[in-house]
C-alpha cells in the first residue's frame, strides 16, 4: 500500500486524545490515584478487511475505558463525560480514515472493586466498564 505504515500507537493516541475534561490514567492506575478517574486500555488494531488479494484494508481499534469513583452518583457523572467524548467522535490521525467512535454494550453494572481499598478507609471503590470499537482505513 502507498499510505503511511500503520501504527497501533497512533490509533491509540487519536482515541486517547479525545478523553479530556476529567483525570485519565492510561495503561496504569497509580497506587493514589485522583478520583473520580477513567481507566483506558486499548488493543492493537486488529484486522477487519481484506481485499481479494488479502491486502487489509481496514482495521479495529478496541478499547475498554473503566470510569471509577468512590459513589455511584461520581461513576455516572463521569461515565456521561466519558460517553459525550466518545460516542459518534471520530479522531483525526493522518494516513487514516477513520469512521465514528461507537460504544459495544457489555451490560456490566456498577459495582465495588474489591481487590483495592481506599487509602485509610476500610471502603472500595466503584466502577463500571464500556466498551468501545474504533474502525478505520489507510488513506
Amino acid at each position: 500500500m502507498g499510505g503511511p505504515a500503520m501504527t497501533g500507537d497512533a490509533l491509540a493516541s487519536g482515541f486517547e486524545g479525545l478523553l479530556t475534561g476529567f483525570t485519565v490514567y492510561k495503561d496504569r492506575v497509580p497506587a493514589s490515584p485522583s478520583f473520580p478517574y477513567v481507566f483506558v486500555l486499548t488493543n492493537f488494531p486488529t484486522v477487519s478487511e481484506r481485499s481479494n488479494a488479502r491486502t487489509v484494508h481496514a482495521r479495529h481499534l478496541r478499547a475498554r475505558t473503566v470510569a471509577v469513583g468512590l459513589t455511584g452518583p461520581s461513576v455516572r457523572i463521569v461515565a456521561q463525560k466519558l460517553s459525550n467524548a466518545l460516542e459518534g467522535k471520530r479522531p483525526v490521525v493522518d494516513g487514516w480514515s477513520l469512521g465514528a467512535i461507537e460504544s459495544v454494550p457489555n451490560e456490566q453494572p456498577i459495582q465495588p472493586d474489591l481487590d483495592v481499598t481506599i487509602p485509610g478507609t476500610l471502603e472500595n471503590p466503584l466502577y463500571q466498564p464500556f466498551d468501545w470499537i474504533l474502525a478505520g482505513s489507510q488513506t
